[in-house]
């Protein structure tokens, strides 16, 4: 008897101590948290029709944050399909991240809820707006979080949207399928490369490997 007390209590100090754990884990997330400040653009099709925000409230840590709002549809239209287009800001003001959210079946005067988490680095701010389509990403590939569109590579004017490594086009490039293929084709061009170097060229190459040349 004395043996099932003692385990018992052990069994509750362990699930304490682990519920306590965790309860100054998110106290901690939570205290990394700080409010972040942004706009809100509503106008649906520049007509003068728009929509409202309220009961905003946006925090973010360094890795990650949130959202938390009511969006109305105050255009006296019924609204089939939109995107929110959330544009988040970094510390040096520079664009880290575009989130698009759809919006669909929203009745004229019709209120809805809306939580949305991100993960961006250090926002300090936001911009939100409303899109009636999804932006065409066709030639848009994205590099360690920034988007470079081939067609005009930096604004350059630079069409890069045909150029091809290895038999694969640099638009097709960033998927581990392509990546995989790319790979395949780069090792079959240096084995039929290597198999149409003559004997001399290894025998001149050896030399330069050990120094004589």
């Amino acid at each position: 008897m004395d043996r099932m007390k003692t385990f018992l209590i052990y069994a509750l100090l362990i699930v304490g101590f682990f519920a306590l754990s965790i309860l100054l884990e998110n106290g901690l997330l939570l205290a990394m948290y700080s409010k972040i400040n942004g706009e809100f653009d509503g106008y649906y099709n520049r007509t003068g029709n728009y929509f409202t925000m309220e009961n905003m409230s946006a925090k973010a840590c360094n890795v990650n944050g949130y959202m938390s709002f009511d969006l109305m549809n105050s255009t006296n239209v019924l609204i089939n399909k939109c995107y929110l287009k959330i544009e988040l800001y970094n510390e040096q003001d520079l664009l880290a991240d575009t989130e698009y959210i759809e919006i669909a079946n929203m009745k004229p005067n019709e209120q809805k809820h809306f939580q949305i988490k991100f993960k961006a680095n250090n926002i300090e701010s936001y911009h939100i707006s409303i899109e009636t389509t999804l932006p065409d990403k066709t030639n848009i590939i994205n590099i360690l979080g920034w988007e470079i569109d081939l067609s005009n590579v930096f604004g350059l004017g630079i069409d890069l949207t045909n150029v091809t490594i290895f038999g694969t086009k640099l638009i097709d490039i960033f998927s581990w399928n392509n990546v995989k293929e790319t790979g395949r084709n780069f090792w079959n061009w240096s084995l039929f490369f290597a198999k149409n170097i003559p004997l001399w060229g290894y025998g001149i190459g050896w030399l330069f490997i050990v120094g004589l040349l």
